[in-house]
């Protein structure tokens, strides 16, 4: 655990009363954050959004609303997960700097989880500066959902690491700064136990980075390519050998961020106010309202609604009290994705033909929102994943057989 003093700065004091924390947001908010559609507009590029989001990230760091619950010594507020949530509250209808979100998710947090006092003083409070953007590079071409089977390598060499191999959907891997990268490190021994977790900054000679355009006509993923890259060994992020730990705490802090947030921009998921539900304002758009197919269809979709926000409550506090292990963020995730592509399936059937044809450019029809959907219930995991998740490391069911889990990876087919 880190014990060094705060970190230290001129910033303004924020209060602590929740109340007192919510009028201050709510007297900061105008003129220091647009609203949603002032600034930005639907289809906008990843790359364009990135140096305004940068901006704003900055916006709050000098605010001193820039890391509500991480430590203060990292520049942080330290305050707790209720305070987050009255960020969330208050700022709904503001834009906000999603394409920090993973970093300030998932990345981050693994660093403090994970990663070196020096680590942690040269990442943390870039990242919530808004100087760095950062990403996973898990996945791989060859190995599907099983990023056990990477085929990444890094050899180490005296005080470096040269790694070569291949990553692929990583979310804004063009804009980003440098990511997370796991690579096999000793393929003598099983595959679990040969990986180690590296910082890789994505500017190092060697590496490519290229966006995959998808079926929305957006730019969000990226795949990568490592050739003789070198790091330094200052960069192991945990125990050599380890990567395997820090890897499932990635995955850990990723499944909270898809469940747990409003990080899912869709316009047809989860409202907070019916009235404000933008199902509602299809159904009336479309002069269907006294259809009762479609009153039944909006009820359910309104009911999925009102349980998402008290479910991921409950969830969310058994996890950081521990009635709940680590794995159970795999609820979260499936909860949240379940919820959010039945709601677009709605849209779609609520629209008919007019959801299978839209403007180019225009993102916030239910066709082309549902089109990007299958992205969200991948992230973090498919639902084949979390439910071997739930059912092994939750609910403590037999695990499925297997052969490759003792053996050594040299000796495990390679696609």
């Amino acid at each position: 655990m880190h014990t060094e003093t705060d970190l230290a700065d001129d910033r303004p004091t924020v209060p602590t009363d929740l109340d007192a924390f919510r009028a201050h947001i709510r007297r900061w908010l105008p003129g220091n954050l647009p609203k949603i559609g002032e600034q930005s507009h639907p289809g906008e590029p990843v790359e364009e959004q990135a140096p305004r989001h940068r901006i704003l990230q900055r916006r709050l760091w000098d605010a001193h609303l820039a890391g509500i619950c991480y430590p203060r010594e990292y520049g942080g507020l330290g305050l707790s997960r209720e305070h987050q949530a009255a960020f969330l509250d208050e700022t709904a209808g503001f834009e906000l700097p999603t394409i920090m979100a993973v970093t300030h998710a998932v990345i981050l947090p693994t660093l403090l989880d994970f990663g070196s006092r020096e680590q942690c003083v040269r990442h943390v409070p870039a990242g919530l500066r808004g100087d760095e953007i950062a990403v996973q590079l898990l996945s791989e071409p060859s190995g599907g959902s099983d990023m056990a089977a990477a085929l990444t390598r890094a050899i180490k060499d005296d005080d470096i690491f040269v790694v070569n191999g291949a990553k692929i959907w990583s979310t804004g891997a063009h804009v980003a700064d440098y990511g997370l990268l796991l690579a096999r490190t000793d393929p003598e021994f099983p595959k679990h136990r040969g990986l180690s977790m590296f910082i890789v900054p994505l500017d190092a000679e060697g590496v490519t980075v290229n966006p995959i355009r998808l079926g929305t006509g957006a730019s969000e993923f990226c795949e990568e390519f490592f050739d003789d890259v070198k790091i330094p060994v200052t960069n192991l992020v945990g125990r050599f050998n380890d990567g395997w730990t820090v890897a499932s705490r990635v995955l850990f802090h990723e499944r909270n961020m898809v469940g747990d947030s409003g990080l899912n921009d869709s316009r047809y998921t989860p409202a907070g106010d019916e009235r404000d539900d933008p199902l509602v304002a299809l159904v009336q758009r479309m002069g269907v309202a006294s259809d009762p197919e479609v009153r039944q269809l909006l009820g359910e979709a309104m009911a999925l609604a009102h349980l998402r926000r008290p479910a991921v409550e409950h969830i969310s506090q058994g996890l950081a009290s521990g009635r709940f292990p680590g794995p159970g963020a795999s609820l979260l995730k499936l909860l949240s994705s379940h919820i959010g592509y039945r709601r677009l399936e709605i849209a779609m059937q609520i629209a008919g033909n007019s959801g299978i044809v839209w403007d180019g450019v225009d993102e916030e029809s239910p066709g082309i929102q549902w089109l990007g959907a299958r992205a969200h219930t991948l992230a973090g995991g498919t639902t084949e994943m979390q439910l071997n998740q739930i059912s092994e490391r939750v609910l403590g069911l037999p695990r499925d057989p297997s052969t490759d889990r003792e053996l050594p990876f040299a000796q495990l087919p390679h696609n």
